[in-house]
């Protein structure tokens, strides 16, 4: 008992999903780290024959600034001397390079030495009895300024590049089931469906609007479930610490036709004349 609107003006019925990391709102994979996660929302996008296409797009995401400068990516240093490899796993946080000097100086032998060159913005590290080198393996190469193995010239070492102790630059939400019209050449894989700047202090929000109305079809006949993950552009899931980010995914379907409710007044007429085709009981 609906009518069918047809019209040559476009019908456009929106739906909007407001989504986030936190436990209640689906199945987190990577526990605090909140940045794995699947959404199981039944008949989400069902498709009809009422559909001419639709289109995809994420309105606002909110992130938080809550993960670490040096984390379990990146904390390790490798040091070689006399042939013996010697593994320096750095505590995960956020680091300026006057604490990362600090912190060097706990971990390793009081025989080294490191210092900044305050023009230069490099590290030098010195030994005061053996010549000694950073090895390929360290993972806090980039943090340091260093990358490959890299060998002191008698007991001193300088890197060859600047320290770099800036947070992740940017975050890729990522999502295979909506990713088919994304095509991202700098970021790994191809299921990137929004690169985030991070444009907010440690321990701040990064917030996205899309101002410019970004959107892209959406190629899948159905969608009742889907996974989302946030993470650095070598597609590694962030530790967020145990803070939830927030998004908003909207649909914005586009019909041929669109069935309308009936009025009030023939909802109320049409209820009372099934009543009186109801049988009476004794």
């Amino acid at each position: 008992m609906t009518e069918i609107i047809k019209t040559d003006q476009p019908i456009v019925d929106t739906k909007q999903f407001h989504l986030s990391t936190r436990g209640d709102a689906g199945n987190v994979l990577n526990g605090d780290y909140k940045s794995q996660i699947v959404f199981s929302i039944p008949d989400a996008i069902v498709a009809d024959d009422s559909i001419d296409f639709i289109y995809f797009s994420i309105p606002y995401v909110v992130i938080p600034n809550s993960f670490y400068i040096i984390n379990e990516n990146n904390n390790e240093l490798y040091v070689t001397q006399s042939a013996v490899t010697t593994l320096y796993s750095f505590p995960f946080g956020n680091y300026t390079s006057q604490s990362f000097i600090t912190t060097f100086k706990a971990l390793l032998p009081v025989a080294f030495n490191i210092t900044l060159g305050q023009n230069s913005n490099q590290f030098t590290i010195t030994h005061t009895t053996t010549t000694f080198s950073l090895d390929i393996t360290s993972t806090i190469d980039a943090i340091m300024g260093f990358s490959g193995t890299v060998a002191a010239v008698g007991l001193s070492l300088t890197c060859p590049r600047v320290c770099n102790f800036l947070p992740e630059p940017r975050i890729c939400l990522r999502c295979p089931d909506l990713a088919h019209s994304f095509i991202s050449a700098t970021t790994d894989g191809n299921d990137v469906i929004l690169a985030v700047p991070n444009n907010a202090k440690l321990n701040g929000q990064i917030v996205y609007n899309n101002t410019s109305g970004m959107k892209t079809l959406f190629k899948l006949t159905n969608l009742n479930q889907f996974y989302v993950s946030l993470t650095n552009d070598d597609g590694v899931p962030l530790n967020f610490n145990g803070i939830s980010s927030f998004f908003t995914f909207q649909f914005d379907i586009h019909r041929k036709t669109l069935a309308k409710p009936m009025s009030f007044d023939k909802l109320v007429s049409y209820i009372n004349s099934q009543s009186l085709l109801q049988p009476m009981n004794n």
